[in-house]
């Protein structure tokens, strides 16, 4: 398999909208592994295992380093807290979810049994009673399944404890669909990529012994990622997600991260807020990634940014230390009706591809 632009972009057309609406809250991961799993069915010489905190780790074997990139599964959403007696759903956050992001949300209850459409919204919607300042919590929310008592909603399939998924659809936007938006395109764009990548690499016997980790529980510590390192013990990982754009109205220019439609985004620093997590990226693979962007001609930009993490910040300090580096997709909108450059994609996927094989 050769790295042919043309017919990626129409795989990653036809592969975005299923892979971003697979109901996938961090934690509750299976169907996005099902469905990736049936994505690199028809790919061959390739292994599959699963772990503890159900990482899915597929093997091509090859020569020299072993070398692990990582996508996660997993999006940010919402948990089932308690079922009133009126059939209404009260919930809690599972990671990243802001009160500006529910008002009159179309969510999805995953279920033991399937999933249950749902609104979202305040107990002061706007009519009749006007919500005077934004909430601070996600205590006044709650999710309308319908359901006009609890044995009702019970009837549906709901127990407490099951996770919800804020549902936007998949649009293609302005000339040629140049923009892509949707639900979880973090990371579900870099999911795309590792499936292409996975394949392209199956197909030369060259490459580095290569793990494809599609890992869970990122968005709430990277925990998945953290029990696959302690496992793999990789000689280098890739950890691929999304980087900030910034180019929005009235952004101040000191604050700027990225901007959308300007090519891959390689990864030097990062940092959770008020957490000592953080990466500061390998600079011989820092180093590297330039260098196969400029013999390329592949766009690309900097990422320098002390908020927001990835799966490679917890893995660097694991077993002894493992060299540790990231490629971005920058993205507007985070944790929301998030919409990246489609150029961004492919561009990171392309960097991506030529510097594993020159490994």
């Amino acid at each position: 398999m050769t790295f042919d632009r043309a017919q990626l972009d129409r795989d990653f057309r036809a592969m975005i909208g299923p892979l971003c609406e697979a109901v996938a809250p961090t934690g509750f991961e299976d169907e996005a592994e099902a469905l990736v799993r049936a994505l690199l069915s028809d790919t061959q010489g390739l292994t599959y295992e699963t772990d503890a905190l159900h990482n899915l780790i597929v093997h091509r074997p090859g020569k020299g380093a072993k070398v692990a990139v990582v996508a996660h599964l997993d999006e940010i959403g919402l948990i089932v807290r308690h079922i009133d007696d009126r059939g209404f759903l009260w919930i809690e956050t599972l990671a990243g979810v802001q009160p500006q992001q529910l008002f009159g949300k179309h969510v999805v209850v995953k279920t033991e049994t399937g999933h249950v459409d749902g609104l979202v919204n305040h107990i002061h919607p706007g009519r009749p009673a006007p919500c005077a300042e934004m909430p601070q919590t996600l205590a006044d929310f709650f999710v309308d399944v319908g359901a006009s008592s609890r044995a009702e909603a019970e009837e549906l399939g709901i127990e407490v404890g099951d996770p919800i998924s804020i549902q936007y659809p998949t649009l293609f936007l302005g000339k040629d669909g140049k923009l892509v938006a949707g639900k979880a395109l973090d990371d579900r764009a870099c999911v795309y990529q590792l499936i292409e990548l996975t394949r392209l690499l199956a197909d030369d016997p060259e490459g580095p012994d290569f793990y494809a980790i599609f890992s869970t529980q990122e968005e709430t510590g990277g925990r998945g990622a953290i029990v696959a390192a302690d496992n793999l013990r990789p000689d280098m990982v890739i950890a691929l997600d999304m980087s900030l754009s910034t180019d929005l109205p009235a952004f101040p220019d000191r604050g700027f991260i990225n901007r959308i439609g300007d090519g891959a985004s390689i990864k030097v620093l990062d940092r959770s807020r008020g957490a000592a997590c953080g990466l500061i990226a390998d600079r011989d693979m820092v180093r590297g990634m330039k260098a196969v962007a400029k013999e390329r001609n592949i766009p690309y930009q900097i990422e320098a940014y002390t908020a927001g993490a990835t799966d490679a910040s917890v893995m660097q300090t694991r077993g002894g230390g493992i060299r540790c580096g990231g490629i971005q997709i920058p993205m507007r909108y985070v944790h929301s009706y998030e919409a990246a450059a489609v150029s961004d994609i492919l561009d990171s996927l392309e960097l991506l591809y030529f510097y594993v094989r020159g490994l």
